[in-house]
């Protein structure tokens, strides 16, 4: 019975890949919005993923991820320059507003192991992000000189102020410049003096007076002037630089406003939150040190969340960046209560964790009208070519004694599925095509292209694809009859990870 229905999906995927082809004049508005930002006005961090080596080419695993504003929903491309033989680009259909994650896939060779700074523009917006190209085996140490070496770092800039008991964070930095004789990769770094290290790594071209950013580490211990040494994988080259650490200031008097929270990082479940953050508003009555935490219950799902450092006096919202540690347990929605320690107000935040990715075992799920499914019996993918069109389907039943829930999605492309984004709204080819049948065994939801787009339609993510092995994401509305129906299931945190036959 399982093997019929999946022929019967498979001519549901025939037909709805013909009937498509017909219609090759839809045009779709363009999106609007912008790259996403902070309360701050910065660019919200992008994700990058995969290892750039120079000379290799890149693939499948080798994107980033941009947080971008919808206003207008409708086609999008959103792209990169070209830096070093390589680029990133992304085009598709975003159909819901508001804060979205876009996966922009490389493609090129670099050229050489450097430091590569990309623009990315959407819309109006523009942001930069920083990708390191490191060096083939056997690579080499660059030869530089600290300016300034071997006595005081010339321009040595100390960045925000440094407080007695006061944790440093990614804000508390020094920068000094560098003349780099060959190219390659560096490291420079301190001892620990007065309860904090600073360090830098990466990649250097050749130049002179380039500047190099080091990072503090750890709480200053008492206020005062002390001095630090560098260390570097450069021979003969090194130099040193006075910190100043302000003496504790007197605890902030503040209030909280935690109604337009922004969470930065993954939120997995079973995917450590090490770099996770978010950003709440507070309004200083009285100016001075703030160490904010998350109360920490048995509905806390193993995260906690914490953020310490000083606040001016004014009456204007002030952002404040609250790190998360721990690695969540499950996937659902948690509540946080926040607290500032000696101040009596207080808050709550809430986060939504995904499912844990799929791990390397054949693994078929999804939230179904908000109930996790999985669909682990014997779930596999199809691949068929047939005149220089590749279908490929992803199949899966339940694997509940009880139901008989089954679930299918598609693609159809000329000259071969490749990793990307595929959505059922997108006209031209290629193709997005799906079913499901509930847990009754009768009642068949399915979507595909009706001519009008759809809403929350059907997205499917190849993040990685072999001759043996698909894997990737989906999400969307599933219809009855035939995707004109008013009735629907919606999918949600879709995952594959399954072999090709």
């Amino acid at each position: 019975m399982k093997f019929f229905g999946s022929l019967l999906f498979l001519s549901f995927l025939l037909f709805g890949f013909s009937s498509c082809q017909k219609v090759l004049d839809f045009e779709r508005g363009l999106a609007k919005g912008s790259l996403a930002k902070d309360l701050a006005g910065e660019c919200l961090p992008i994700t990058i993923n995969g290892t750039f080596k120079n000379d290799s080419l890149l693939s499948a695993s080798n994107y980033v991820d941009v947080q971008v504003n919808i206003t207008q929903t409708g086609n999008y491309i959103i792209k990169t320059d070209t830096m070093n033989g390589y680029s990133f680009r992304a085009a598709g259909v975003v159909t819901v507003q508001g804060l979205n994650t876009i996966r922009l896939f490389a493609s090129g060779r670099p050229v050489v192991a450097e430091l590569d700074v990309f623009t990315v523009k959407f819309d109006s917006s523009v942001c930069e992000f920083n990708v390191v190209v490191t060096g083939m085996a056997g690579g080499t140490n660059a030869v530089f000189s600290l300016v300034g070496s071997p006595t005081s770092c010339t321009g040595a800039i100390q960045s925000n102020n440094y407080f007695s008991a006061i944790p440093t964070n990614a804000t508390n930095t020094v920068s000094i410049k560098v003349d780099v004789a060959s190219a390659g990769s560096y490291s420079i770094s301190t001892a620990s003096v007065n309860g904090i290290s600073f360090s830098a790594n990466g990649l250097l071209s050749v130049g002179t007076n380039q500047t190099i950013i080091l990072r503090a580490a750890g709480t200053p211990i008492a206020g005062g002037s002390f001095n630090y040494a560098l260390s570097t994988t450069s021979p003969a080259s090194n130099c040193g630089f006075n910190l100043t650490v302000l003496a504790a200031p007197l605890p902030a008097i503040y209030t909280f406003n935690c109604s337009t929270p922004q969470f930065f990082g993954t939120y997995q479940a079973g995917v450590s939150t090490l770099g996770d953050s978010v950003k709440i508003l507070v309004t200083s009555i009285a100016g001075g040190s703030y160490a904010i935490t998350s109360t920490t219950t048995t509905a806390s799902n193993n995260v906690t969340f914490a953020g310490a450092g000083v606040l001016l006096a004014s009456p204007n919202p002030q952002v404040v960046t609250l790190y998360a540690a721990g690695t969540p347990s499950t996937a659902g929605t948690f509540t946080y209560s926040i607290t500032g320690v000696g101040v009596p107000a207080s808050c709550t935040i809430t986060q939504t964790y995904s499912p844990a990715p799929p791990s390397g075992n054949d693994t078929l799920t999804a939230v179904i009208n908000g109930v996790f499914t999985t669909f682990n019996d014997t779930p596999g993918a199809l691949s068929v070519t047939n005149s220089g069109v590749t279908l490929l389907t992803i199949n899966g039943f339940s694997t509940s004694t009880t139901t008989d829930d089954a679930i299918s999605i598609g693609v159809t492309k000329s000259g071969g599925v490749t990793p990307g984004s595929y959505n059922v709204n997108t006209i031209p080819l290629p193709t997005v095509v799906g079913a499901y049948t509930d847990a009754s065994g009768t009642n068949i939801f399915t979507t595909s292209f009706m001519g009008l787009p759809q809403i929350n339609p059907l997205t499917i993510v190849i993040q990685s694809i072999s001759a043996t092995r698909v894997r990737g994401t989906f999400s969307g509305r599933f219809y009855d009859n035939n995707g004109a129906g008013p009735g629907f299931v919606t999918v949600t945190n879709g995952l594959f990870n399954v072999p090709i036959f």
